[in-house]
């Protein structure tokens, strides 16, 4: 009863849980969603904000420029015959000052030489007779109204923006440069406006060097290295994009972001994700508030009913225990006709198939574990069961045989393919006995071809011999089964020893193969060699000259590798022989 209780209360639990879950996941992607669009909208007026102020100073710099009292003093100023320069130039600055006193959206204003970008007026005396020729306002505000986008002031050291247009006197003559630095505050009071951000909400505007643009904020003395965010990096690659991401305090927020192309400018509005979540929280503890007083109440009820069904439950958990336990023998007593009745009786329908499936499953891997050992080394196998994935391994000295009936394609167009196919199976059965017989691992046939390796995947002291031992083995089998079937087969065999890869290759109908010189070699021993005998290698002549009987054949023309000196292997030599 008491497990009974536990699950109901667990399922009262995981239940509150989940609908909390889906709530808070549900009402966060909804939140999301509106502080997303609260956010673009936010972002896009204050784009369109920052341009009209722009555009709006740009219309006042171009209006000061066709003022009569500015542009005819300036053509006077640049007479070199005037007299009076000192009382144009005087009236020229109180006209500037005074303009500046009524817009203070001016920083400064000044006006430059046409010739030389020479700052002959301007309302900070400090900075008139500079040269300013190189300045990109100065050269592009020589032909037509030109915008500064925010730079640091070679002045102040402060971020500004200058705005810049041609000066023509009365009669249209070109006669410098009209220029005015903005008082960025105003830039500031529209970016860092909150209204509809919240607490922890906040816009600001990124330059192309990772640095915050404001009147108050500039430079790389808070952050060395510049600010950097998901928001900010995308903004300033040209992106226009919202997402979820860790801010430049490392804070996670919710933000949009966008490429002022005009102003070249990022600019990014955040609030912080406590923040913006809150009511999606808020929900999920009153759900889970609520569905626990439920679920209390649900569990009174469960108690009561618990005690109803709890003697026919335990009946069957006592026995469900002792088959999880590996006694598939046993049954549940079917003690009422009720829905547990039926469990029970189910539950016993349940373990019979159980058994008869284990059964059908022991059988099935029996006969895989057969069909494996038959097709791969037991070791390999082994590893292929383990689960290992990539089976390879080099091995520095292996034995590699290839035997080919020599022929024996003539022959298969003569005889039914019945009696070919069993003459075969007879052949490499026999071929099979020998392999085992030495201690050797076939690796595959090809058509009439027979593929024998010594030393691998398990290291054999005595390979090359049981290899040589073999070879004449196959010479006597094959002339054996020949007579027995009245029939001419004649063997050619090649064999060489050397460093060989081994591996698995394959997803289904996977096989062990081997790769490299030795197994050319081999192979080319074979093609190469005489009907009827065992070609061998110098590494092989070598190795069993003093047990084996060996007659030189010379040098021949290996493809790949070029002349290579010959042997064939004829017979193993006696124990006195060998003595000797």
């Amino acid at each position: 009863m008491s497990r009974l209780i536990s699950a109901f209360s667990l399922l009262s639990l995981v239940t509150v849980s989940s609908s909390g879950a889906i709530a808070f996941i549900r009402g966060r992607a909804e939140i999301e969603k509106l502080v997303f669009e609260r956010l673009e909208v936010t972002a896009t007026l204050k784009e369109e904000a920052l341009n009209l102020w722009v555009d709006n100073q740009r219309d006042a710099v171009v209006s000061l420029a066709r003022v009569p009292e500015i542009r005819d003093r300036a053509g006077k100023l640049l007479e070199p015959e005037l007299v009076d320069q000192e009382a144009v130039y005087d009236s020229l600055r109180e006209y500037l000052d005074s303009i500046r006193a009524t817009q203070p959206e001016f920083l400064e204003l000044f006006i430059l030489s046409d010739i030389g970008g020479q700052i002959l007026v301007s309302t900070d005396r400090d900075r008139e007779g500079q040269y300013r020729v190189k300045d990109r306002y100065f050269t592009e505000g020589r032909q037509q109204t030109f915008v500064q986008n925010v730079y640091p002031s070679s002045a102040t050291g402060k971020p500004t923006m200058t705005i810049a247009t041609p000066l023509q006197d009365s009669q249209g003559t070109k006669v410098g440069v009209l220029a005015a630095q903005l008082n960025l505050e105003k830039m500031d009071s529209i970016i860092f406006e909150r209204t509809g951000l919240g607490e922890s909400g906040e816009s600001y505007l990124v330059d192309r060097f990772n640095l915050f643009v404001s009147a108050d904020r500039f430079g790389r003395k808070e952050y060395p290295k510049g600010v950097h965010s998901q928001g900010i990096d995308r903004a300033l690659q040209g992106e226009d994009g919202k997402n979820l991401y860790r801010n430049y305090a490392d804070i996670p927020a919710i933000g949009v972001y966008r490429w002022m192309e005009e102003r070249e400018l990022g600019l990014l509005v955040e609030i912080q994700q406590w923040e913006a979540f809150a009511p999606a929280r808020r929900l999920v503890w009153t759900i889970v508030l609520s569905g626990l007083v439920l679920a209390v109440v649900l569990i009174a009820i469960v108690f009561v009913l618990a005690k109803q069904i709890t003697a026919p439950i335990l009946a069957i958990a006592d026995v469900a225990v002792k088959v999880s336990q590996g006694d598939l023998s046993l049954t549940a007593p079917v003690l009422t006709e009720d829905e547990v009745g039926k469990l029970a009786t189910c539950f016993n329908q349940m373990t019979a198939r159980m058994q008869r499936k284990i059964l059908q499953l022991e059988n099935e891997q029996k006969k895989s574990e057969d069909l494996l050992l038959n097709i791969l080394p037991e070791r390999v196998a082994k590893q292929l069961k383990a689960g290992q994935g990539t089976i390879a391994e080099s091995f520095a000295d292996a034995t590699v045989l290839f035997a080919d009936l020599v022929g024996f394609t003539a022959l298969a167009s003569q005889i039914p393919p019945g009696e070919l196919v069993s003459l075969l199976n007879e052949i490499f059965s026999a071929f099979d006995e020998l392999a085992e017989q030495y201690g050797l691992e076939k690796i595959k046939t090809i058509g009439d071809s027979y593929m024998v390796v010594g030393g691998i995947p398990t290291p054999k002291e005595d390979r090359v011999e049981a290899i040589a031992d073999m070879a004449l083995a196959m010479q006597r089998e094959i002339k054996l089964i020949g007579l027995e079937s009245e029939r001419s087969f004649v063997l050619r065999v090649g064999i060489h020893t050397g460093p060989v890869v081994g591996g698995v290759i394959g997803l289904k109908r996977f096989s062990y193969d081997l790769w490299g010189d030795t197994v050319n070699i081999a192979s080319r021993m074979e093609s190469q060699g005489i009907p009827g005998c065992i070609q061998v290698t110098e590494e092989i002549y070598h190795r069993l000259q003093d047990k084996f009987l060996f007659t030189e054949r010379g040098a021949i023309d290996v493809k790949g590798k070029g002349k290579m000196q010959a042997y064939l292997l004829l017979e193993k030599k006696l124990a006195t022989d060998s003595t000797k």
